[in-house]
């Protein structure tokens, strides 16, 4: 009779590797040590702590495998990151229970200020020395990414704030340098590099490494693109070749002689365009910087011109053909591009239309049959080029309006000539735009910045800043010493003069107020939970609340409370954050808004809402009802305003509770109201 099968039979390499699945919690492990000596056992490999290491972890140990020459104990490595958690979550609330403040009602902190984000770079330097802000990095993106995804918004909200803010200092910055470090003669044409810091840069996101990927991708289209060539063109001396690909990269000289070069672009372009389908988006009004990032263009197989111009020299690179990037010299945002090819005879010229893109009008923006000698395009030109290209795009997404593609005029208080701008104008513009788009193209900007030195790109930059009130009196001082040198008229220096002066004092302790915050020993994790009902202290940084009590006639005509989702005229969900018994704001903003034509008027409830698509509005009560299936939202401003969603509703945060003090009654008797009302209609 066979003996049983236990577990303690398995190898404790089967066990090791199911022990290192994504799926299997480090507290499962620590579990499994107290069940027996075999398990406690393989618990305890170095191999298998390693993996758990690299999987939560994975910037901290790419920075501890280039830095560590020895061998590292990475359970220890491990439980000393695991003991930091408790105090980065505290510090993250301490920072939402600082900054947490509406847009609407303080316009001085929109946002948070880089010096305050500046404060938890030096947060572990004791414990981690310099993996302090990789293990950051790590934290803040298990914190946004684990649990569900409806509870601890306002944790996750500021701990993405955190990320992004450590992510441009680590990765966007890192790998900048390291591309701008290449040999001189290896950078000028280094398109497929540029082409992944953009990825880097305008996608926060970590994942697999995205250089893999499209290596990956751009050899499939090598691969397909060399078929194709030995069926349309048996005669090339690249279909005898049995050369790998990586034979082919002669770095600025090509493989073939120019007649043969033309060929395999003009093949390279066929399988691109045609046999997968890619297809050119040049609508301003559609265009996302998805269509700018190499990865989810190889993705979805759509893309602007540009970018598929670059790919194609990036696959054309692979078999063998030096291809430049040139441009026409009209000095637009919006200028044509080009491949040309130089064939190793010293044969060079442009590609040419194919007679299916003659057909298609679309296409003819990125092949033209008419051409003059334009402008090479180097890998730090294209870089430069596709940034502010994205910078264009957002401005234009801000006015709201359908441009079209190679239209001069720009955001008229955006523009190339901001500085030249009353500020008051700037004032007047943040309120028709959303908070989350201006801090977006804040991000693109400062991206912009980092390549292009130029005082436009920091004229504007400036100006963001003031919009979104960052660092304010630093700001201020910046803005009036870069219009004095750019002889700003004297009225204008005037308003500058004012605000400056007008600044508030209060707001400039709150970085202070979280520097002491952070530097004394924060009491408790309950004392900081910003679930706990607690009333918003008078003491706290920005002074006391105006509450809004259901007390006249008008405000007993408010229907609906602060975090009920509600339902828009379309039937579009959204949830509400802040509402007025009367419209308070222009007509302006209505018309903006698609108010118009109200039966009631403007002398009705109106209320704030976050929509489901990502955007704030302010709607007539008319214009909504009660949704019938309320569901979580997706927009990046709930965890501002919301803690958890807890069916059917959201739970406001502190500050929001101590604001709308009856709305938390009127939520729980809507809610069963709606309950009751639903059940019987089923």
């Amino acid at each position: 009779m066979e003996g049983r099968v236990t577990i303690e039979s398995l190898p404790y390499e089967v066990l090791e590797r199911i022990l290192t699945d994504i799926r299997v919690k480090v507290e499962d492990i620590v579990s499994c040590c107290v069940t027996c000596k075999y398990l406690c056992g393989v618990c305890q490999r170095n191999s298998l702590w390693k993996r758990k290491f690299s999987q939560h972890y994975p910037y901290t140990y790419s920075y501890s495998e280039s830095i560590c020459k020895e061998k590292v104990d990475w359970k220890a490595k491990y439980a000393s990151l695991y003991r930091c958690k408790k105090k980065l979550i505290q510090c993250i609330l301490a920072l939402s229970r600082t900054f947490v403040w509406s847009m609407y009602h303080d316009y001085e902190w929109p946002d948070i200020p880089r010096r305050a984000l500046d404060l938890y770079e030096t947060l572990f330097l004791d414990d981690l020395g310099d993996a302090n802000l990789f293990y950051i990095l790590d934290e803040c993106y298990n914190i946004m990414k684990t649990g569900p995804q409806c509870m601890d918004l306002t944790l996750k909200h500021y701990a993405g704030k955190l990320y992004s803010h450590v992510y441009e200092r680590c990765v966007i910055n890192a790998e900048w340098k390291k591309f701008i470090e290449q040999p001189e003669e290896s950078l000028k044409y280094s398109y497929e590099e540029g082409l992944l810091w953009v990825v880097v840069s305008l996608q926060p996101i970590r994942s697999e490494p995205q250089s893999k990927k499209v290596r990956i991708m751009l050899d499939k289209l090598a691969s397909e693109s060399l078929c194709y060539i030995r069926q349309k063109y048996p005669d090339n001396p690249l279909c005898n070749k049995m050369e790998t690909k990586c034979e082919f990269l002669t770095g600025n000289v090509s493989y073939w002689k120019g007649e043969h070069c033309s060929e395999i672009v003009q093949a390279v372009h066929y399988v691109i365009k045609h046999e997968y389908g890619f297809k050119i988006n040049n609508s301003l009004y559609e265009s996302r910087p998805d269509h700018y990032c190499v990865d989810q263009v190889l993705i979805n197989r759509k893309g602007s011109s540009k970018l598929l111009l670059v790919i194609e020299s990036c696959v054309a690179n692979r078999l063998g053909v030096h291809i430049e990037v040139h441009k026409n010299v009209t000095g637009h945002v919006l200028d044509t591009w080009k491949l040309y090819f130089v064939g190793q005879d010293g044969v060079s010229g442009y590609l040419n239309a194919c007679e299916i893109c003659k057909k298609d009008p679309s296409s003819l923006s990125i092949v033209m049959s008419e051409w003059q000698e334009g402008q090479t395009v180097d890998a730090l030109g294209m870089c430069q080029s596709i940034i502010q290209q994205i910078v264009f795009l957002a401005e234009c997404w801000l006015k709201g309006e359908r441009w079209q593609a190679g239209e001069p005029v720009l955001y008229d208080l955006l523009d190339e000539e901001t500085y030249n701008q009353p500020i008051r104008l700037l004032f007047t513009a943040w309120q028709h735009v959303e908070h989350w788009k201006m801090s977006r193209l804040y991000h693109y900007m400062h991206q912009l910045l980092n390549i292009n030195k130029s005082h436009q790109t920091q004229g504007k930059l400036l100006h963001l800043s003031i919009l979104l009130r960052i660092n304010s009196k630093d700001t201020l001082e910046k803005l009036l010493e870069f219009r004095r040198r750019m002889g700003q008229p004297p009225n204008t220096m005037r308003d500058l003069l004012r605000m400056l002066a007008s600044v508030d004092k209060r707001a400039r302790t709150r970085v202070s107020e979280l520097k002491n915050l952070l530097s004394t020993a924060v009491t408790s994790y309950s004392s900081l939970n910003p679930l706990a009902s607690v009333p918003w202290p008078h003491g706290w940084p920005g002074g006391e609340m105006v509450q809004k009590r259901r007390v006249d006639r008008k405000s007993w005509q408010v229907q609906f409370a602060v975090g009920e989702v509600l339902e828009q005229r379309g039937g579009d969900l959204c949830v509400v954050y802040d509402w007025d018994s009367m419209c308070v704001e222009s007509e302006d903003t209505l018309v903006l808004m698609g108010e118009t034509g109200l039966a009631h008027g403007t002398d009705q409830p109106f209320y704030r809402v976050l929509t489901d698509g990502g955007s704030a509005r302010y709607l007539a009560q008319e214009n909504l009802r009660h949704a019938r299936h309320p569901q979580h939202l997706k927009n990046p401003l709930i965890g501002r305003y919301f803690t958890a969603f807890i069916y059917p509703f959201y739970i406001p945060n502190p500050q929001k509770a101590y604001e709308y003090p009856e709305d938390a009654n009127i939520r729980e008797q809507n809610a069963l109201t709606l309950k009751l009302k639903f059940a019987v209609n089923e």
